[in-house]
């Protein structure tokens, strides 16, 4: 029996996966997550997860103009890494959020199915979830600050 070639891999993923998908950039494969802060989404995936680690940090789920005040895609970024701060392979990745959407790359797509499939896996265990959120958000935060002010 053959192995997947990576159109395979791609597909099977993206039929199995919603909302998370898989894109081919020849050289590269994104593992992509595009949601809206947005109070016409609220039942977005893990969305539930951010507005209670706001919550129970004292501040408001939505900010004035009505944008959910956590779970922008660079704070998505900070969950995956935590996710996967043990696991060898999270160092052939890179990043490439923004405020709308998760977006992360690496050259191999067996390899980026895979983290599609875990970490979707995490994010459908909302108490796991949100126990990420609650670890990987603040400590990110600080160490941007920190990088801020150096």
């Amino acid at each position: 029996m053959s192995q997947p070639n990576k159109k395979q891999i791609i597909k099977q993923f993206n039929e199995n996966n919603e909302p998370f998908y898989l894109v081919d950039h020849k050289d590269a494969v994104s593992l992509c997550f595009v949601f809206h802060p947005t109070p016409f989404h609220e039942n977005s995936l893990g969305q539930d997860a951010f507005n209670r680690y706001a919550e129970s940090i004292g501040e408001p789920v939505k900010d004035q103009y009505g944008l959910f005040t956590h779970g922008c895609g660079y704070e998505w970024e900070y969950v995956f890494r935590k996710a996967f701060e043990d696991d060898p392979n999270i160092d052939k990745i890179t990043f490439d959020c923004e405020a709308g959407g998760f977006f992360c790359y690496g050259k191999d797509a067996e390899m980026m199915a895979d983290f599609g499939k875990r970490f979707k896996d995490i994010c459908e265990d909302e108490n796991k979830l949100f126990d990420i959120v609650c670890e990987a958000v603040p400590e990110f935060e600080e160490r941007e600050n920190m990088d801020m002010n150096m």
